[in-house]
């Protein structure tokens, strides 16, 4: 039974100190000067927002949304390992200790960023209501106890392998998370609400009669466990070289004309491995996707100049920073370094390969200015983004690969 007792801190220890790890790459000198840049702009532009905010903007209704989305997101963290399937399935009864520690650092971790959601909100809200600091602090209890129930549902599909559960569950809790919020933001009247909290009720009643006597699903717990590490993993990986990282690989053949434009010569074999890189990995390519999508919706909207330009920018960063991992992404593997070619084409193809993907992002946000109505914003957000995309793969790119080199 010691040896049980002492399981979670030995395992809590190794989690905060590869989580330590990790951190000390990912908030360096460049992150902090991109979330202050960022944050400042972002908080700058939302205030901007809530001050010309009309009175007849739906703010409960974001509100209850926005924050009942961080509800549902309800990861319980177990450390569990795959051998644990095999060595600790007997002890299920035992472990319930174990299972609480994690539920109740689950707990924390999920309330401290629902304070950070909540904060956020409030201008919003004090804006559309008139609202004082006390509804801040009547809110933020109630999220907690929302919190610990979505926990606590959550926990309880752990122990069955029905996929409708699976499926319906998040939906089921997100729409009651979203209906209650949105009564209580809205100071609607305690009958609503009771009705609310009498479903939610039968609701739980329901998951757990489905759910009595069963014993956890140890295949499904691990499966989270793992996914929830990767998340973290690739998010790392955008920093430094991340061992565990586990990449899936698809092969996209729709895609394979791009490939087409890459002449067929020895020296750009390395330029036609980095770009099958990022088409087939999702990693990758989402993250291109993702952060070019987002800032071109936000260019779209913004109006001012030097806004627009630092949005785009601060975007072509992120996209850059982070697709400096691939150069060392297949160093592992011996046929690479069979290539009958200079080592110098690697570098080479590298940085014209990041130049191409930061100069198409920078067309299409020229190009969502210019749909947004604003051709000067368009003009000069694509020569600064043109600009920014030389200097990144000419100047900071390669002084970044050359420090990688040196671990």
């Amino acid at each position: 039974m010691k040896q049980i007792n002492d399981l979670w801190p030995e395992r809590f220890q190794e989690f905060i100190k590869e989580m330590r790890r990790y951190f000390k790459y990912m908030f360096n000198d460049h992150m902090k000067f991109v979330l202050i840049f960022g944050g400042g702009a972002a908080i700058y532009y939302y205030s901007q927002w809530v001050k010309n905010l009309s009175p007849d903007f739906p703010s409960s209704l974001v509100m209850s949304l926005v924050l009942a989305f961080f509800l549902t997101i309800s990861p319980i963290i177990t450390l569990l390992k795959e051998a644990d399937m095999v060595y600790l399935l007997p002890l299920e009864k035992e472990l319930e200790g174990y299972f609480r520690k994690g539920m109740r650092l689950s707990f924390i971790i999920q309330a401290y960023i629902l304070l950070l959601v909540l904060g956020a909100l409030m201008p919003l809200h004090f804006k559309s209501t008139g609202a004082g600091f006390v509804s801040f602090l009547y809110l933020f209890a109630v999220l907690l106890l929302l919190k610990y129930w979505n926990l606590k549902l959550y926990w309880d599909t752990m122990k069955t392998i029905e996929q409708g559960t699976l499926t319906a569950d998040p939906i089921i809790r997100f729409i009651l998370n979203a209906a209650a919020l949105y009564l209580i933001v809205a100071n609607a009247s305690w009958l609503f609400i009771l009705a609310v909290l009498l479903i939610i009720a039968a609701f739980t009643l329901y998951m757990r009669a489905s759910v009595k006597n069963k014993m956890l699903k140890w295949e499904l717990l691990i499966e989270k466990e793992q996914r929830r590490m990767q998340l973290f993993y690739r998010m790392a990986n955008m920093f430094t070289d991340v061992p565990h990282l586990k990449s899936k690989v698809w092969r996209r053949a729709w895609m394979d004309p791009i490939f087409r434009f890459i002449p067929f010569e020895e020296k750009n074999i390395f330029r036609y491995l980095f770009s099958r890189t990022i088409v087939r990995t999702s990693e990758y390519s989402g993250l291109i996707v993702r952060l070019t999508l987002i800032a071109s919706v936000i260019v779209f909207f913004i109006e001012n100049l030097y806004m627009a330009v630092g949005v785009a920018l601060l975007f072509l960063y992120l996209t850059g920073f982070q697709l400096l991992p691939i150069f060392r992404r297949h160093d592992t593997k011996v046929w690479v370094h069979l290539y009958p070619v200079p080592p110098i084409y690697k570098k080479l193809n590298f940085f014209r390969l990041l130049i191409q993907v930061l100069v198409s992002q920078g067309v299409l946000f020229g190009l969502a200015a210019a749909l947004g109505g604003n051709l000067v914003n368009a003009a000069l957000i694509l020569l600064a983004s043109l600009l920014f995309a030389f200097i990144f793969g000419k100047q900071y790119a390669p002084g970044r690969i050359k420090k990688m080199e040196q671990f």
